[in-house]
């Protein structure tokens, strides 16, 4: 609820204070007086315009500060107060102050800290509702028309099965969503293992080959410098005229002809013999070497080929042959490892239709409860819009759907387009004017005209808005008085439900306040100042009478008395049905 308004520099407002009751407020005054400018600084408070034109003269700012206590925060509000990173204190205090300069922007803050005018509004939305030009007015939302009906019909059950079943068609079609991106990145990944695979086997790499191809090369590449290496060596070693053999043979034969008493000759004989034998086997195995050895051309150019062949499998998988061919056999493994998910993905498909029927099913019955809840609220509403003077207009509530291949089987053979709230499009439609037809509520807002039609469609809901603060201005206009009692009676009422603020010029009206506020205005020094004053029992009294008109008198004031005490017995007498 609005525990205190605070209003300085406003227009002829120097400075005010208003404390609040948690019930019916009223606010009165003669015309001109200043009653309105109490909503236009709640309008501005909430982020509306920073009209700098009602700026008091000779002042350099006007502001308005509003303090608020919350027990049970709404959704709305909570989203709100989380984005601009405030806390409730431990009172569930909240305190809005805005303040707009001549030069410069305006300020805006909740609970102290700075926040943006968009923020503001968010807040103000949640915790005010001004029924006369249509600002903050939660009920011109098809959405919240939506929830207001499903709470007129009462079935919170069925609301809350169809949001379940929503939920889980969702979370299934998620699933279903993931699967196929699964299966399609899976399949991809099966193509890239299995060309890996084919490409490594088909190589027929083998341990080691890069090294021995390497050298091969070399050796092809070399060939003539190698034979004549080895022609020029084995002539050494074994040719036709001196040579290695033949020395070793001589130095062999001077050995075996001299005298041995030691025995160390005959060792250097053997060794010489030996080395005769290695050095025989190593010009023959030279010659054959040298004999094998190639330049081919073509081969040399099938090494260098498959050369490039190895380095390029070593560049795509491992450093080594060993590294790529374990790379393979990973690879091979994975692609045996691979499941398609076939059955699966069969069978999460069975379970979305059966979802999807089982949502279709409850959203029907859900629409079925708001088409009866719809017919008894348009009824209601006639009611009701008879009792605050408007006979002349209609009211309807009307639910459609729309067709959508993708949308939730319903019995009747159609698929429809949901979402958490069923199937259906809810909006409250008004005719003002007979022969003008139905339109949208939101299209014929405006006045205080509008303020009598919310109070009856509020009235008919019986329920509470969804919102802690309810402005009603010039709710009145144009209604005759016994019309206006049924209003300050309704407007009472709604008070058990929600804080009420009404500003009103009907005695009828204001005789059933909780809390009754004058706006008065004088002149001193030549300046003009408007203030509200809360008014006690005289003081109502003596209002009520001014504002029956015609000069005061004992009948006035007399008509004045009875008209506060039979508003006071009407408020106890419904108390005590309440009880």
């Amino acid at each position: 609820m609005l525990i205190k308004l605070t209003v300085q520099n406003l227009a002829v407002i120097e400075y005010t204070q208003l404390e609040l009751s948690r019930a019916l407020n009223v606010v009165t005054g003669e015309t001109g007086a200043g009653k309105s400018l109490l909503v236009d600084a709640l309008e501005f408070l909430l982020g509306g315009p920073a009209d700098r034109s009602l700026i008091r003269a000779n002042a350099d700012a006007a502001s308005v500060e509003a303090t608020f206590q919350v027990r049970l925060p709404s959704a709305s509000l909570s989203a709100a107060l989380i984005t601009a990173g405030v806390d409730f204190d431990d009172e569930g205090v909240l305190v809005l102050f805005r303040e707009t300069h001549r030069v410069g922007r305006s300020v805006s803050r909740l609970n102290g800290k700075a926040v943006p005018v968009s923020v503001v509004r968010g807040v103000g939305a949640a915790l005010v509702d001004i029924h006369g030009q249509g600002t903050h007015l939660s009920l011109l939302d098809p959405m919240f028309q939506l929830v207001m009906l499903d709470s007129h019909a009462n079935e919170k059950t069925l609301r809350f099965a169809v949001e379940q079943a929503v939920v889980a068609v969702n979370t299934l079609e998620t699933e279903l969503t993931m699967l196929l991106a699964g299966s399609r990145a899976a399949a991809q990944q099966q193509d890239l293992l299995g060309f890996q695979v084919k490409e490594i086997s088909d190589a027929g790499l083998e341990p080691g080959e890069e090294s021995a191809l390497i050298a091969e090369r070399d050796e092809l590449g070399n060939a003539r410098m190698i034979q004549e290496a080895c022609a020029t060596a084995y002539e050494a070693l074994h040719g036709d005229s001196a040579n290695a053999d033949d020395l070793i043979a001589q130095a062999v034969q001077a050995l075996r002809r001299s005298l041995d008493p030691s025995g160390k000759l005959a060792g250097y004989v053997n060794a010489l013999e030996e080395s005769a034998a290695r050095l025989s086997e190593s010009a023959r195995d030279m010659r054959s070497y040298a004999e094998g050895v190639s330049g081919d051309p073509s081969r040399l150019e099938e090494v260098e080929d498959r050369i490039e062949v190895v380095r390029r499998l070593k560049r795509k998988y491992g450093a080594t042959e060993e590294a790529v061919l374990a790379f393979a056999e990973e690879a091979q493994q994975k692609l045996e490892a691979y499941d398609t998910s076939d059955e699966r993905l069969a069978g999460l498909t069975s379970q979305i239709a059966k979802a999807r029927e089982w949502a279709g099913m409850q959203a029907w019955g859900l629409s079925k409860a708001r088409h009866e809840a719809g017919k008894r609220l348009s009824a209601s509403s006639a009611e009701h819009l008879i009792e605050v003077g408007m006979p002349q207009v209609r009211f309807a509530c009307d639910i459609t759907q729309r067709e959508d291949e993708r949308g939730l089987p319903c019995p009747d053979g159609t698929r429809y387009a949901f979402d958490s709230t069923g199937i259906d499009r809810v909006e409250f439609l008004v005719e003002t004017n007979l022969g003008e037809g139905l339109k949208p509520l939101a299209r014929v807002a405006s006045g205080g005209e509008t303020g009598r039609l919310m109070l009856a469609l509020i009235s008919a809901l019986r329920t509470k808005v969804g919102v802690p603060t309810l402005v009603f201005d010039e709710i009145d206009s144009g209604i005759g008085a016994r019309a206006s009692e049924v209003v300050g009676r309704k407007l009472w009422a709604l008070g058990s439900a929600a804080q009420v603020i009404c500003v009103t010029h009907l005695p009828q009206v204001a005789a059933y306040a909780d809390r009754h506020f004058r706006v008065q205005k004088a002149v001193e020094d030549e300046r003009t100042f408007a203030g509200a004053l809360a008014l006690d029992k005289i003081g109502r009294v003596n209002e009520l009478a001014e504002m029956l008109g015609g000069d005061r008198n004992e009948d006035i004031d007399g008509a004045a008395q009875r008209m506060l005490e039979a508003a006071e017995a009407v408020k106890v007498a419904r108390q005590r049905i309440r009880a």
